[in-house]
Order: C-alpha cells, then structure tokens, then sequence
C-alpha cells in the first residue's frame, strides 16, 4: 500500500493521520521520516486526536511519552518516540521496545526511526513529509512488510 497525501495546514495534517487511525489495529508500528518541521509531530498529534488524546507534544527532550488510551476498542496506549538526539541502538534498547512492540494493544509512533531500521518490526508503516512550500507538505504513507 502507498498513498500520498498534499496538505496545507496543521488541521489537515492531523487529519490525514486520524484517517489512517481509523484503518489500523493495535500493535502497530508507525515510523515518520522527515526533515526538522516537516510536520511529524502535527501528525501525531492528529494520532492522539483520533484516539482520544487531547494533547500530544513533543518527547523530543524525554525521548519518550506514553499516552493511556480510553476512547478506541482495541488500542489501550499510544507511545511516541522522538529518536533525533539518540546515538545509537544500543541508547535506544535501554526503553525496552522489545517490550512495548510485544503488547498488541499498544500503537507506537517513532520519529527518526533511521536510528532503529535493524530493530523495527517486520511489518510497519513508513509515512515520509516533505515540505512543497511554506505551509505546504507532501505526506506519503508506505505499509512495509519485510524489514528494511
């Protein structure tokens, strides 16, 4: 599957990432790959929105935020991951993805998940943002089955 998306503001942003939400299951992995403000962040929290979260920011300084989720049937929490000050994967496994990637209620979001392609699951999602102008983002989204 691959689809792309055009948008020109934040809300639309946010709405490109809850229709996907409305497509998935839990125990899903979603990687977004981007230059610096390219839109991941306003994607997740369209994420968060979908499921029920009113606010999601950035765990860019913590690395990591769990959110408890109330409002969808299958989805019990959603991790967001912002890999960008991170070194190396062995940084990384000190939060125990293993562990997280292994409850299928759980949906998890990395940003710079270039730093953890050799540990990511097999089967995930790719979305790539790419800034066609000022306010104007290109958002493609790629299911990946095999690992990378």
């Amino acid at each position: 599957m691959e689809k792309t998306f055009l948008t020109s503001s934040h809300q639309e942003t946010q709405e490109v990432a809850q229709n996907l939400i409305s497509k998935l299951s839990a125990g899903t992995t979603i990687c977004l790959l981007g230059e610096l403000a390219s839109g991941k962040t306003t994607f997740t929290q369209g994420v968060g929105l979908a499921l029920g979260i009113s606010r999601v920011t950035s765990p860019t300084y913590m690395i990591m935020r769990e959110y408890k989720v109330e409002s969808h049937p299958n989805i019990k929490r959603l991790f967001h991951l912002d890999l960008y000050r991170l070194n190396s994967v062995e940084e990384i496994k000190a939060f125990d993805l293993a562990e997280i990637w292994s409850d299928p209620k759980n949906l998890i979001v990395v940003e710079w998940p270039e730093k953890i392609l050799e540990i990511l699951p097999n089967s995930h999602y790719l979305i790539y943002f790419k800034q066609t102008g000022p306010s104007q983002r290109e958002i493609s989204i790629i299911k990946n089955n095999t690992k990378s």
